[in-house]
């Protein structure tokens, strides 16, 4: 008898010890993309002048987060060969071919365009830990430092198709 008292006495304090687990929310991010677009006018016919402009723009933007695209807008035939060479130039130094493209725009205004886009990643900031609160915000932390240890943070956007 006195073994089902303490039985049932040690079963009610277990049922009555059990917690329902917090359901984790993690840590919030917000993504956008920022675009940076350079105009380059030719005042001469001197192809090295518009190579070194276009250098010297790559040169001050390097180094960038892996999954940037660029994007080279020439106007006309004669400014193709500078648009090839900052082409060559993007993949000499490590960028992924498919994100470089390369194309002739018949209405742009300046003789060369180098458009850069590329993701930021802004985390929520959470908030220490406390000995009076009851709960804390579990995770946060973690979630927040997985989120910026990533090498392209594009990859954390959902494409929701329809």
């Amino acid at each position: 008898m006195i073994r089902k008292v303490l039985c049932i006495t040690w079963l009610l304090l277990l049922v009555g010890c059990a917690d329902k687990p917090k359901s984790i929310k993690g840590a919030e991010a917000v993504i956008y993309p920022e675009i940076q677009r350079f105009d380059i006018k030719r005042k001469n016919n001197s192809d090295t002048v518009g190579e070194q402009q276009v250098t010297d723009i790559i040169n001050d933007l390097l180094p960038v987060p892996s999954d940037t695209q660029w994007t080279i807008s020439y106007r006309l035939k004669r400014d193709l060969k500078i648009a090839e060479s900052a082409e060559k130039q993007l993949k000499s130094l490590g960028v992924i071919p498919a994100q470089i493209q390369v194309q002739r725009v018949l209405s742009l205004e300046s003789d060369l365009s180098l458009e850069i886009k590329q993701y930021y990643l802004f985390t929520s900031t959470c908030s220490p830990y406390s000995f009076e609160q009851y709960r804390a915000e579990s995770g946060c932390f973690v979630e927040t430092l997985r989120m910026k240890q990533l090498v392209s943070p594009s990859s954390l956007i959902q494409v929701v198709k329809e």
